[in-house]
């Protein structure tokens, strides 16, 4: 199945960066004016650029369906990329071709949000960058009281304003919209992105699952759990070790959505429990909420419980570190008669918060073996301790834990298509 998921990422990848502006691409070459054969490389290059800010856009909505595919942190991945490239592009394009009033403007504008905003994006909405780069993380750290997560949300959403004044700017060019092909495919383009992205954001803010903080426990000084009871149980299905966004409608800097990782075996019952460590404002912030709270939940996303089930044969080998904990307690409760083999760490003790209750669990289920510790693994002594021909290894937590692990992992001889890595930071 993992060979499949790396097929299909592949895929996705090829599909958006070049079938997708294929129409547009001939369309414009047959019908662009011969006097303007001196910029039609540049002109191409500025109508794919469009091409993949609308794809952007589209993967910034979180389709369900794409996640069941490749997961949602290379979702948001593709994403952050694909608008890196579009900005390329359209500094290629500008560069390379003449225009004057509006024309120009609008589109002078429109490259002038896209590098501001990206600039901003890579520090604050980039984690699978921040995390690879100290500089950049030690900077968002800084300054991430003052930019909090619902301003940077808001921010990111000025990426539209820009993409309007490019479709403004291509509006007023005579010589492209005497085209009717291609302002077609233009036209078409932009409103099935705009009605997929309106439905998405309308679902967002009014069609939520409905629920209600109804405990709140402290696992240690700034690490709690949270249990929300869901008003329509039946409206989301939440698989073992999938992740749900939440939101607080009625609190300041909580009203945007924010994912975290379900604990429990969320039954017909609808209670979610949620383990949050007070990482970032967000979730600093709503541990100082009292019970009894209105939620909203988007959901479900993840992509463990389907490789689990496409292994049914294989051993489990879970590795997680600090609050990556969540998703694999709720896989060990979903499957009892599996042999899982867990590698639990965590920088600090105090934060080795589900520590007793593996331990004890362990005691009742021969078919679990629990490790537990402080610090980091030796991972290579680790990984020669476990049978690889016959484990599925399935990671949770910091990138740079997961990355170590899962490159010491495929170094000692398991095929990738059995190590799967959810990142936290998207």
């Amino acid at each position: 199945m993992l060979k499949k998921f790396s097929f299909v990422q592949g895929l996705v990848w090829s599909i958006i960066l070049f079938v997708i502006p294929l129409p547009l691409i001939q369309s414009l070459a047959t019908g662009l004016p011969s006097m303007y054969n001196s910029e039609a490389f540049a002109i191409q290059i500025g109508s794919i650029a469009y091409v993949w800010f609308l794809a952007a856009i589209y993967l910034s909505t979180r389709p369900k369906w794409i996640d069941r595919i490749i997961g949602l942190p290379s979702i948001y991945f593709i994403h952050g990329m694909l608008s890196i490239f579009a900005i390329i592009l359209a500094y290629l394009h500008k560069d390379q071709t003449t225009s004057y009033g509006l024309i120009k403007q609008t589109g002078d504008w429109a490259f002038d949000i896209f590098i501001a905003l990206m600039t901003y994006s890579l520090v604050f909405m980039a984690g699978w960058l921040t995390s690879r780069i100290q500089f950049l993380n030690i900077m968002k750290r800084w300054l991430e009281h003052l930019f909090h997560h619902e301003l940077s949300v808001w921010l990111h959403r000025l990426n539209l304003m820009a993409v309007v004044l490019v479709f403004i700017h291509v509006q007023l060019i005579s010589y492209i919209t005497s085209i009717p092909a291609y302002i077609w495919l233009f036209n078409g383009y932009t409103l099935i992105v705009a009605v997929l992205y309106g439905y998405a954001k309308i679902n967002n803010y009014y069609l939520l699952s409905k629920g209600k903080l109804i405990a709140k426990t402290a696992l240690n000084d700034n690490f709690y759990e949270f249990t929300i009871q869901l008003r329509h149980p039946s409206r989301i299905h939440i698989k073992p070790g999938d992740f749900v966004f939440i939101k607080f409608p009625n609190h300041d800097q909580l009203k945007e959505l924010h994912p975290f990782s379900v604990v429990n075996s969320v039954g017909s019952d609808g209670l979610i429990i949620l383990a949050i460590r007070g990482d970032g404002d967000f979730t600093k912030k709503i541990q100082q909420l009292d019970v009894g709270a209105n939620v909203e939940v988007e959901g479900s996303y993840g992509k463990f419980a389907e490789i689990i089930s496409d292994h049914p044969t294989m051993n489990l080998t879970l590795i997680a570190g600090g609050s990556g904990i969540a998703p694999m307690i709720s896989i060990i409760n979903a499957n009892p008669g599996k042999m899982i083999t867990l590698f639990y760490s965590a920088h600090n003790a105090e934060d080795l918060v589900y520590a007793d209750q593996l331990q004890k669990l362990s005691t009742q289920r021969p078919t679990l073996t629990v490790h537990i510790q402080q610090g980091r693994y030796d991972i290579q002594a680790e990984i020669n301790s476990i049978p690889p021909a016959e484990t599925l290894f399935l990671l949770s937590g910091p990138n740079a834990m997961g990355r170590s692990w899962k490159q010491a992992i495929f170094n000692s001889g398991v095929p990738a298509d059995r190590i799967y890595f959810e990142e936290f930071s998207w």
